[in-house]
């Protein structure tokens, strides 16, 4: 199963752009509060990427999400290095509050 849930916290501007063939999509980088007694307040943070409806929804810095998707794994190589990237492909989000 590829699956994924999240709340965080966006703490940049969202980046809103088009594809070739003129689909929106929306980056979003979110920070996840760490799990643990020893985390403290500390914080991943994950690049989200939304597309069509998703994409065109007024996002802003600051904002709490639930998000639910699927993980996009690339891996390649390049002048003889390995290089791997993940993104996290939104399905749903839903503005929580803080």
């Amino acid at each position: 199963m590829n699956a994924f849930y999240l709340v965080g916290r966006i703490i940049e501007e969202p980046e809103k752009l088009e594809t070739a063939s003129g689909i929106k999509l929306c980056k979003l980088r979110v920070a996840v509060e760490k799990n643990g007694k020893d985390a403290g307040e500390t914080y991943e943070v994950y690049e989200i990427v939304m597309f069509r409806s998703l994409a065109e929804e007024n996002y802003e810095v600051g904002q709490y999400l639930a998000v639910n998707g699927k993980l996009q794994a690339n891996n390649y190589e390049k002048d003889g290095n390995y290089y791997y990237n993940a993104k996290l492909l939104a399905n749903s989000v839903a503005f929580v509050g803080s």
